[in-house]
């Protein structure tokens, strides 16, 4: 998927240069048609009128520059993008296209630069190491391995000992030490890991089978106990490949969420369904600018947070109040939308998006230990 986003990314980029640093031979047939060309394109097939016949140096400045090289649509689309939203949202669906970049080749853009910072960073900073079971397992991981269904935890000794360390202590309330006791009580009657964890870090499938046995009813039927092993060692094979489990998150997660635009314009639709002037062809656009701002938001809080790790705190909390602001100001610009229904639309906009991204990333969640 990452050599994927960087030919999207390349790609993409490609589409906002001019083709300038190109010597162009016009008033010529067409290398391509035959066709006279009368400017810099073919007006037939639309092939640039440039002669690559000339030295190899000349050729590869051409090239860089024109990698390089953007044209003025993107410096009068980022302004507007940023700044003043809905603006470039509204002109672009009055016809003002030639301009600005075409909506869906900066959307691509944007996500490309956002993932590929968020992979980069991720790596050399260690964010995805913090995302271990292991760190689960200090506070207590519950498995549902009970016929009766309450669950069974599996914790370290370590998580034991801090329990029993607070129950000791002089300070705690009445309420506080039965809860406490309560918790000690459950984590007793779980499986501690270092029971059925191997040298290699791998589990000891008999060690676990045991302590699944032992825990379960001796009337408990034949089903019952298969279940109970069959969850067991679903659990030990998560604990064995969470590092693979991470790198198919890695790989899924950009077209999860590239998903979710359609599902934005899905929801747009659905809150304008009344409005006859507008198509979805307007919520689509209007869901690809919204989505390029948070792409592009997001990838410079990334590196500001890279860069100050105590501010990401104020960032979130700064990028959740940016995101309302931005919302509620795209949506009173592009569709005229008065001041209280456009807050109204705003608020359940959010709150359909944030269950709509809760159930991606249940289902990314579920294709990784799928495809392990």
């Amino acid at each position: 998927m990452e050599h994927e986003m960087e030919a999207a990314g390349l790609a993409s980029g490609s589409g906002l240069t001019t083709g300038d640093h190109h010597p162009v031979n016009s008033g010529l047939p067409c290398a391509n048609c035959g066709a006279i060309v009368e400017d810099r394109f073919c007006t037939t097939c639309g092939q640039l009128a440039s002669d690559f016949h000339r030295p190899v140096w000349d050729l590869v400045m051409s090239s860089l520059a024109d990698t390089f090289a953007l044209d003025g649509r993107l410096w009068r689309s980022l302004p507007l993008l940023f700044f003043r939203p809905g603006r470039m949202t509204r002109n672009y669906l009055e016809g003002k296209r030639a301009r600005y970049v075409p909506p869906f080749r900066m959307f691509l853009l944007a996500s490309v630069v956002f993932f590929l910072t968020l992979f980069t960073l991720g790596d050399q900073l260690g964010w995805y190491h913090t995302f271990k079971i292991n760190d689960m397992l200090e506070e207590g991981l519950d498995l549902g391995l009970d016929e009766t269904g309450e669950p069974t935890p599996i914790v370290s000794e370590d998580r034991l000992a801090e329990i029993r360390e607070q129950l000791d202590s002089a300070d705690l309330d009445e309420e506080a030490r039965l809860e406490l006791q309560q918790t000690l009580n459950d984590a007793q009657h779980g499986i501690t890991v270092q029971r059925i964890l191997q040298d290699d870090g791998r589990i000891n499938r008999d060690a676990l089978y045991d302590e699944v046995n032992a825990r379960l009813d001796e009337n408990a039927t034949v089903e019952q106990r298969q279940q109970a092993w069959r969850a067991a060692d679903h659990a030990a094979t998560v604990y064995e490949n969470q590092d693979r489990y991470g790198a198919r998150i890695r790989e899924w997660a950009p077209r999860f969420s590239l998903m979710f635009m359609p599902i934005l314009a899905l929801m747009l639709t659905l809150l304008y369904a009344w409005h006859r002037s507008r198509y979805i062809y307007d919520h689509v656009i209007t869901a690809l600018h919204v989505q390029t701002f948070i792409y592009m938001t997001a990838t410079v809080f990334l590196v500001v947070a890279a860069v100050r790790p105590s501010m990401t705190g104020w960032l979130v909390l700064f990028g959740v109040l940016t995101l309302i602001v931005y919302l509620y100001k795209q949506l009173r610009v592009t569709y005229g939308t008065g001041r209280i229904m456009a807050m109204l639309r705003t608020l359940i906009l959010l709150f359909s998006s944030f269950i709509v991204l809760i159930i991606l990333l249940a289902l990314l969640i579920a294709v990784s230990f799928a495809l392990t």
